[in-house]
């Protein structure tokens, strides 16, 4: 075959595949599900189903493979995810054309993963937005970082601080800091923070927080790990009844569960550092319009005290 008939085929088998079935496919690899993806797109399981099987014969591979209880991408899957994400982006770029998007008409969901406490700060932030865009969807789920490339393709942003990742995209959100937290009986005082005092207490900390138990080293203290729980939002409402536990919090976070009752917040030792928030995005979302308005949206909200 030569190359003229090679293209010619090309187009045949393009023009033989609904190219709405781009939107479907990059549903079905986001969220590694027929029920998911179903629910994302506003179809019922069958018709999700039937485009899975359709996607399926197209390349002539499984795309989601189960392994145990969930679906992974096959090998092919993960190199189509991204260039699924930029074709829609660009295909969205040349609609749109200098009408630019429109959130107001657009049923779009933008995936934000972050951390419980990120999630309720941000959250605040954005519900009254999209209070009045009432067709866009907004969607957080948690923070998962084994391979930092993938996550943000997978998602349109990660609430990190700067510092954890390197070589993409970011704006900045906010400033915060590290404080202790205690409960309302504990004997620990503003001037009993010294490593050695913090060092013999037992620390409840999030699995998420490893860069948390970097800091504490840093300052000295060994911290001895008693309890772990999947959620920063709760680990005040277990020091409310301790007297021995302590914490290492965002101040923002621990101002808003101090207004819940039992916890007392204290300074963290000298030479804590301040805590830059950001949004993070993959660069294939860079010039994506609704990509553009939604981060935009994201930082005015922000600048809004809070």
């Amino acid at each position: 075959m030569n190359s003229i008939d090679a293209a010619i085929t090309a187009v045949d088998d393009l023009a033989a595949l609904d190219l709405n079935m781009l939107t479907a496919l990059r549903a079905l690899l986001q969220e590694r599900g027929v029920t998911r993806a179903g629910a994302r797109l506003g179809l019922g399981q069958p018709a999700t189903s039937a485009a899975l099987r359709r996607l399926r014969q197209h390349f002539d591979d499984p795309l989601l493979v189960r392994t145990g209880t969930v679906y992974e991408l096959s090998p092919l899957a993960a190199v189509l995810l991204g260039a699924v994400e930029e074709a829609l982006a660009a295909a969205e770029s040349v609609f749109l054309g200098a009408h630019g998007f429109r959130p107001a008409a657009s049923h779009r969901t933008f995936t934000v993963m972050a951390s419980d406490g990120s999630l309720a700060l941000l959250g605040a932030a954005l519900l009254p937005r999209f209070a009045a865009l009432p067709l866009l969807r907004l969607e957080f789920v948690p923070l998962v970082l084994d391979d930092v490339d993938a996550t943000l393709r997978a998602v349109d942003a990660v609430v990190m601080p700067r510092g954890i990742f390197a070589g993409h995209p970011a704006a900045d959100l906010w400033s915060d800091e590290f404080v202790l937290v205690v409960g309302e009986r504990s004997a620990l005082r503003a001037g009993d923070v010294t490593p050695e005092r913090l060092s013999a207490m037992e620390w409840v900390s999030s699995f998420h927080g490893p860069s948390v138990l970097t800091t504490l080293e840093s300052w000295g203290i060994r911290p001895r790990v008693q309890v772990v729980v999947p959620s920063y939002l709760a680990i005040p409402l277990l020091l409310a009844g301790s007297e021995r536990h302590v914490a290492l919090l965002q101040r923002r976070v621990a101002e808003q569960m101090r207004a819940v009752g039992g916890v007392r917040i204290l300074p963290a030792p000298e030479g804590a550092r301040e805590i830059r928030m950001a949004l993070w995005w993959h660069a294939s979302r860079e010039r994506d319009p609704a990509h553009l308005w939604f981060r935009e949206m994201v930082i005015d909200s922000l600048m809004q005290p809070f």
